[in-house]
């Protein structure tokens, strides 16, 4: 096949020219010379002229076909094709960690499932079975079924990394897009209480990428807290946070914040009125709940008309279904601006 022979540092600059000319052999394999001082471009064909105003050798060379890569691990797994159907068509990524749920039909070939997962995606290393949440703190009951045997990670996410043990604390990747459109709206000198911090998702990309005053990070569950530790180290933002081991309606009432995040979808209700009385005359709430879709009018009316109740009018800046949680349930996101009456 003809190729065009081209000095290692300029490849990229070339490689995207011929992209554009349409003479790339996208199928091909790019090669290195024994040297690695050239790589060998595939062609399509003869370019006509010069590239890029340079004179490149075309050379005659064997190219290697490049392998498609599967990307669907539905089309790898090894389950009998009447129950293909029943195969999950998402599943959390955690770090290089996946999770999935699995249906009772499918749940004997989990072992396959994995492999193919694993197959699919190189950057994984575990494939963990999710049997659901249990406990006061709403921990996913995990088991191995493909992989290393391990459920603590690295999670990246918007230049921040995270450190999580997924079998001790809650975590999920599905909030990124939300976690980001939060920090997006945080003004500079802000103080920031996270009620519910677990690992420190929210206070990390905060104290990342905004110039905030300081930010209260809470949490009951005491692994939550040695990962929000690590965390908050590990991003080089203490001098920004401060950590508390208790119940956020302990906390709350001591402190006077300008933003406050409510991440605590099932039960969020509970904790409205400390909430409230940390913020500042003036301020912002970010409200999570779940809730059955044809209430959540109601539930927000209901909502403000307890802040009112605590002195404050409410204006509505943004309402958001996050994501869908069941056949019947959203989770839901308002925006609350807040100002004592």
């Amino acid at each position: 096949m003809l190729c065009l022979k081209v000095p290692k540092h300029e490849g990229e600059k070339v490689r995207n020219k011929l992209l554009e000319k349409d003479l790339l052999y996208r199928k091909g394999r790019i090669e290195s010379s024994e040297d690695h001082d050239y790589l060998f471009l595939p062609l399509k064909e003869k370019p006509r002229g010069k590239i890029d105003e340079l004179e490149y050798e075309v050379v005659e060379k064997d190219v290697e076909e490049r392998k498609k890569i599967e990307r669907d691990y539905t089309k790898l797994a090894e389950v009998p094709n009447e129950l293909k159907d029943h195969l999950p068509r998402s599943f959390d990524i955690i770090g290089d960690i996946a999770i999935i749920k699995l249906p009772e039909e499918v749940k004997e070939y989990k072992r396959e499932i994995g492999e193919s997962i694993l197959e699919t995606q190189k950057n994984l290393t575990t494939v963990l079975e999710d049997r659901g949440v249990q406990g006061r703190f709403r921990i996913r009951d995990v088991k191995q079924i493909a992989g290393d045997k391990k459920t603590e990670t690295v999670h990246r996410e918007h230049g921040t990394e995270l450190e999580v043990d997924v079998s001790e604390v809650y975590f999920s990747p599905r909030l990124a897009t939300e976690r980001w459109r939060v920090v997006k709206s945080i003004g500079q000198n802000e103080s920031i209480l996270d009620m519910f911090a677990g690992v420190g998702p929210y206070t990390v990309l905060i104290g990342k990428n905004v110039d905030v005053e300081h930010i209260h990070s809470v949490d009951l569950n005491p692994v939550a807290v040695k990962y929000l530790r690590r965390n908050v180290e590990r991003n080089n933002i203490s001098d920004k946070v401060t950590i508390y081991e208790e119940d956020a309606r302990d906390v709350a009432p001591e402190l006077r914040c300008d933003r406050i995040i409510m991440n605590l979808p099932h039960s969020s209700e509970k904790f409205i009125v400390p909430a409230v009385k940390a913020l500042k005359e003036q301020g912002t709430i970010h409200y999570y709940e779940i809730i059955e879709e044809d209430e959540k009018e109601k539930s927000l009316d209901d909502l403000i008309d307890e802040i009112k109740k605590l002195g404050f009018e409410t204006d509505v800046l943004r309402k958001r279904e996050v994501r869908t949680y069941s056949a019947t349930m959203v989770q839901m996101v308002y925006d609350l601006g807040l100002k004592k009456i």
